[in-house]
């Protein structure tokens, strides 16, 4: 902040204006962030739900799931609850995805369980019952991964990251974007 001697004439009227010109920077910053943070969340939800954050295809499901699924995307339900999150203006600050006081921490799980990747364990009814709705199967190509080993404990399921892949590929076209909306809004124009 510039200090003004208040004995030159006209200090106060040139602090004031200083001050204003201050706070619209401020919320040109701010706004542009905003736009930008709006225009992220829906880029990323239209990937999550082409099942390619940042270009970068998730890990296929294994055949059981995809037997089971009715679903061809599996994890575009995870689109919903994508949100951009400004926590503070000064300095100003933006998240996004599955942050924010909106989001459930339900939400906040799953889409952290999936991106790290997590391990299932399988009891011997599961083991039972995956066995008998294999057995159920006609000529199926999904039918010889219903039968599971006796041995085996647990189901891996690998890490499908989401925003690591999604932040690299938009990365410099967001701040890109965010200077270019600066700019305009300092010159009065619409964003």
């Amino acid at each position: 902040m510039i200090k003004i001697n208040p004995a030159i004439r006209g200090a106060k009227r040139l602090e004031k204006s200083l001050k204003a010109e201050s706070r619209r920077q401020k919320k040109a910053l701010s706004t542009a962030i905003k736009v930008e943070g709006f225009r992220l969340r829906k880029v990323l939800k239209q990937e999550i739900r082409q099942q390619a954050p940042g270009g970068r295809q998730f890990e296929p499901m294994s055949m059981i799931s995809r037997k089971r699924r009715r679903r061809k995307k599996p994890l575009a339900p995870l689109a919903k609850a994508v949100r951009y999150y400004i926590p503070r203006q000064d300095p100003v600050e933006m998240h996004i995805g599955w942050v924010g006081p909106k989001v459930s921490k339900s939400w906040k799980r799953i889409a952290e369980k999936q991106q790290e990747g997590f391990d299932i364990d399988v009891s011997r009814k599961q083991r039972r019952f995956l066995a008998e709705y294999g057995g159920e199967m006609d000529r199926s190509k999904y039918k010889p991964f219903f039968f599971i080993k006796s041995g085996t404990q647990e189901f891996d399921v690998p890490a499908r990251p989401i925003m690591r892949p999604f932040w690299n590929a938009h990365e410099t076209e967001a701040k890109r974007n965010i200077a270019y909306n600066y700019r305009k809004k300092l010159k009065g124009e619409r964003i």
